[in-house]
């Protein structure tokens, strides 16, 4: 039932005009407002307000250009590169496996196989120093894996730095004491610091641990060739290195250099060229190929292509860039040998038969004030080595470019083995 209400108790309040809270909210605003606008324009009498002001600003300029930035790309799986580069190293294809392997390191931060694998392929194309810096990193990858530090020995070993390559060999077999790879790397180790009989031991208990070992039947074939002079031996050794690990080269390597070695040069031949076949640009190979025909061949031509290519693969390397300028001397190209000579100097060699070399260049070419340059501190280097065969042929072209004429007045002393050196 509805009940009407009386009209007087329907109206409305009637509201005043004049309201006090409205009046004081405007004379404060009023206030605040001019007070801020003051302090703003004298800021820099309230830093404080000054930063705060930026911090606001700062803030909100963030806000908008994170509301603005774009989605972020998803990172690509590596899962289907990392199986076509196993692929690749596999097949013995070490280049083009490598190529794979640098491009997706920085998404497999812990693959310790990836890691190890960037590191030997560094090591067998020369590459020592940059090998040395990816072994650290395969460390990195995991500080437990026994197998990263067995290869960060071996780059230790690669760069000379003995006694560091034995304490993180050692530290691999603390991880796991059957390690037959880093028992091996621990024996070659033993060699360059001339313990023979003892790499020797050791490399065998690495064969009894395990038999298949490349690694260990290529460094006790080292030991034989290097420390007990079994060449023989040696050669059996690297063949059954070779054998066992095909796709890894440089055991390959080692087996041809023996077999040239031992007078068969056409062997050793067939083998490099099948390395360079899958990897043209391995400098290892194009060096030994080089040193080949250079040394048992005498066919200067193809040594000079082939340390041709090795420069072209690695700019730096001092050895390809000596033997090409040898070569290029033979060859009578004189103005060329002379500018292989200056950049092995120039790269900092301190060997005294490249700075031999490259005075006897410019002593050929006539420019004695030039040759002086590289025969004064390369014939103090020959007098510091007791090498007499050397300071004689240094002696020798100190003495043409010191005649009345300035120009060589006898034909150079022949040299000791240019390989020796």
């Amino acid at each position: 039932m509805y009940i009407k209400t009386p009209k007087r108790y329907r109206r409305t309040p009637r509201r005043s005009i004049f309201s006090l809270r409205r009046f004081l909210l405007f004379i404060f605003t009023a206030i605040a407002i001019f007070v801020g606008i003051g302090i703003y324009e004298n800021r820099e009498m309230f830093p404080q307000v000054g930063e705060a002001v930026q911090q606001l600003w700062d803030s909100a300029r963030q806000s908008i250009a994170t509301a603005a930035a774009p989605t972020p790309t998803p990172t690509p799986d590596p899962t289907l590169r990392i199986s076509r580069a196993n692929e690749l190293w596999a097949q013995g294809l070490m280049e083009d496996a490598l190529e794979i392997y640098e491009e997706i390191l920085p998404s497999v931060p812990n693959d310790v196989v990836t890691y190890y694998r960037v590191t030997l392929g560094r090591l067998v194309n020369g590459d020592i120093e940059g090998a040395l810096e990816m072994a650290e990193k395969t460390v990195t990858a995991n500080p437990f894996s026994s197998d990263a530090w067995a290869i960060r020995a071996l780059a230790l070993e690669y760069n000379g730095r003995y006694g560091e390559g034995i304490a993180s060999a050692l530290h691999a077999l603390e991880l796991k004491e059957d390690n037959a790879r880093a028992l091996a790397f621990l024996a070659e180790l033993y060699l360059d610091l001339n313990q023979t009989q003892r790499a020797l031991d050791t490399v065998n208990r690495a064969l009894e641990m395990n038999p298949n070992s490349f690694e260990a039947y290529r460094i006790r074939g080292r030991i034989y060739q290097d420390g007990f002079f079994d060449l023989e031996a040696a050669l059996a050794d690297y063949e059954k290195a070779a054998e066992l690990a095909p796709h890894v080269i440089y055991p390959s390597i080692d087996y041809a250099l023996m077999k040239a070695r031992l007078g068969n040069v056409e062997d050793a031949i067939d083998i490099l060229d099948g390395i360079l076949v899958t990897n043209p640009r391995n400098v290892q190979a194009l060096f030994a190929l080089g040193r080949i025909y250079y040394q048992d061949l005498g066919t200067y031509t193809r040594a000079a292509d082939y340390f041709t290519r090795c420069v072209e693969a690695d700019p730096d390397n001092i050895f390809c860039l000596y033997l090409l300028g040898r070569s290029q001397y033979n060859l009578e190209q004189f103005t060329a040998a002379a500018e292989s000579f200056r950049r092995v100097i120039e790269l900092g060699s301190q060997n005294g038969y490249h700075y031999y070399w490259a005075g006897n260049a410019q002593v050929t070419l006539g420019n004695c004030q030039v040759a002086l340059t590289y025969l004064t501190p390369g014939y103090d280097i020959a007098r510091q080595s007791g090498d007499t065969s050397l300071i004689s042929a240094f002696e020798d072209r100190l003495a043409a470019c010191q005649s009345p004429l300035g120009f060589p007045t006898s034909t150079p002393t022949p040299t000791p083995d240019p390989l020796s050196g």
